[in-house]
């Protein structure tokens, strides 16, 4: 009996300990630093943590994604866009600028704007971060109007002389900005003979543009960066311009994308709201469509068909320009532009290639992204 009790205690120790001791979970006790066992399809190393000995995940390198450097390595690379964008950005939203910008906001008598100055201030400064080695405004007025104020803006903006000869004045913007009491969020940036002038239709709704501040900030930092664009312009004394469309709001909005952001990761999520727009003009998003769209979008007056595409198609193209050669390279472009070069010329002396070259790469390029991001 003794034999046989003995016996049993020790096949029940061993029925109980030997599944006891495989069942091993992170944040266990353990006694070998150092070793490693499997745990399910991961592997667990014996860590010190403290006093204690615990078992710990082992976790796997991060696989470093290669950025592009110049075109020729564009697609090959062009999964390290988004990366590339963000270390460039980053460090010029990281300075102060060097002098104090002034933002003004005049409000029609009726017109309720939703989001504090301080959106707009956030804006329109990281935009002037971001294109702070070129001309700018440190002075900022906003023009805000709902529908019922459009007649205060018209007579408003009269009295606000533009640099430039215009097509548009400044209050014909106004029925743009604002067509109806619920279209009515849309703007202008421009520049007077001494500021930045933001024409600002708001419609006061409970939508994105008026309660979401990365939105607000993104939009801001858009129309600053038309200032920006038009202060370069008036540097050289230019009283018309004319570049591709798709490069003239792209830009703006590979501006935006990075200023409304804190970090890569928010970086991405901001730009995938671009990848996936509903096809207006465009069949596809294959390389011949986007190919087409440059043309159509290249020289003015640019194709209304596909106009609207110049915001999500533009920036993402505008985006792997600035993946080569930083922020500073697309205004450097516009720099050269407005010195009396073609927008083709300027293109090639700051790319290295010229622009019939260089098209079949960036529809390459962005057709991939968009495919990826859509189906």
């Amino acid at each position: 009996m003794k034999k046989f009790l003995v016996f049993t205690l020790l096949g029940s120790f061993l029925l109980v300990t030997t599944p006891a001791s495989a069942a091993i979970k992170v944040g266990d006790a353990c006694k070998k630093i150092g070793e490693i066992r499997s745990l399910n399809s991961t592997k667990v190393t014996c860590t010190k943590v403290g006093k204690k000995s615990v078992w710990k995940s082992v976790s796997k390198p991060a696989i470093a994604i290669a950025k592009p450097t110049s075109f020729s390595n564009l697609v090959a690379n062009y999964k390290g866009i988004p990366d590339s964008v963000w270390t460039d950005a980053s460090k010029y939203l990281a300075q102060n600028l060097s002098d104090e910008i002034k933002v003004t906001v005049e409000k029609g008598p009726n017109t309720n704007i939703r989001y504090a100055n301080s959106e707009i201030e956030y804006g329109i400064t990281r935009a002037l971060k971001l294109g702070a080695n070129y001309p700018r405004q440190n002075k900022f007025l906003v023009v805000a109007f709902n529908f019922q104020d459009r007649d205060w803006a018209r007579t408003r903006l009269a009295t606000i002389e533009s640099p430039f000869t215009l097509n548009d004045t400044f209050s014909d913007q106004v029925s743009v900005a604002c067509s109806s009491i619920t279209e009515c969020d849309n703007a202008f940036g421009n520049i007077s003979t001494d500021s930045g002038l933001i024409t600002q239709g708001v419609s006061g709704l409970n939508n994105a543009s008026n309660t979401n501040s990365r939105v607000i900030r993104s939009h801001y930092a858009h129309e600053t960066t038309h200032t920006i664009q038009k202060s370069i312009y008036k540097k050289y004394g230019l009283k018309r311009f004319s570049i591709p469309c798709w490069f003239s709001e792209g830009q703006p909005q590979a501006v935006a994308t990075s200023a409304s952001s804190e970090s890569l990761s928010q970086y991405i999520l901001n730009r995938q709201n671009w990848l996936r727009p509903s096809l207006k003009g465009l069949p596809d998003f294959s390389e011949a469509s986007i190919s087409k769209f440059f043309d159509l979008q290249h020289n003015q007056p640019c194709d209304s068909a596909t106009r609207m595409h110049i915001y999500d198609i533009g920036f993402i193209a505008v985006e792997a320009l600035v993946s080569i050669g930083g922020i500073s390279s697309t205004f450097e472009v516009l720099d050269k532009y407005a010195s009396g070069m073609t927008f083709d010329v300027a293109f090639e002396k700051v790319y290295g290639i010229s622009w019939a070259s260089a098209k079949p790469i960036l529809a390459s390029v962005v057709s991939r992204q968009y495919i990826e991001a859509n189906y």
